[in-house]
């Protein structure tokens, strides 16, 4: 059931999307034989390449690394029990072998709880700090747009545009010049 909502979620966006790329387009042509005048953004290299994206990076980083290394020391103490357990093995009871085996299993299904929840908070936290660089993008852009007398800026949904209309450029120099005094401050969280 669930996948079949999946497939339907995700044909619907794709829809959606053909329909805002053809309208996209047609806005652009008929712009431009007017006289207007449009520029192209590249969304996804300015995420790639702005130094606010490196500051985001360093925060996660700096918030999970010690979630991470916790891991790892726990990872290790239960593969530590399931060696010692194939090395004592033949000198313990059954009743200690299983005792060890029932701590070995726990120990691997706290591990997976653990890893499992590490994943789902850093996600978040990688989606929170998406939004904010994305808010970042756009704001830089409507900047740009407004300063330069654009009529219309597009992205990605693009299939063809001149670089001279490519701003990419032009909106990742404003932001690395931004990014010199960063507004955001590297927080180490354990």
């Amino acid at each position: 059931m669930i996948r079949i909502k999946n497939r339907i979620l995700t044909i619907i966006t794709v829809a959606a999307l053909s329909a805002t790329t053809a309208y996209e387009v047609s806005a652009a042509e008929e712009q431009s034989s007017s006289g207007s005048k449009i520029g192209f953004v590249n969304i996804q290299l300015l995420l790639r390449e702005v130094p606010q994206a490196m500051f985001a990076t360093k925060r996660l980083e700096a918030s999970f690394g010690g979630r991470k290394a916790e891991i790892l020391e726990f990872q290790k103490s239960c593969q530590k029990m399931e060696k010692n357990l194939e090395k004592e093995a033949a000198a313990l009871s059954k009743q200690q072998q299983q005792k060890k085996i029932r701590k070995i299993r726990a120990c691997s299904s706290e591990l997976k709880l653990m890893d499992e929840e590490y994943g789902a908070d850093l996600r978040i936290a990688q989606a929170e700090e998406l939004q904010k660089l994305q808010r970042l993008v756009y704001k830089t852009v409507d900047q740009i747009a407004k300063q330069e007398k654009f009529d219309l800026i597009v992205n990605e949904a693009v299939i063809f545009a001149s670089p001279a209309a490519d701003i990419s450029r032009k909106v990742l120099g404003r932001m690395q010049q931004i990014s010199k005094t960063p507004n955001i401050p590297v927080k180490d969280k354990k």
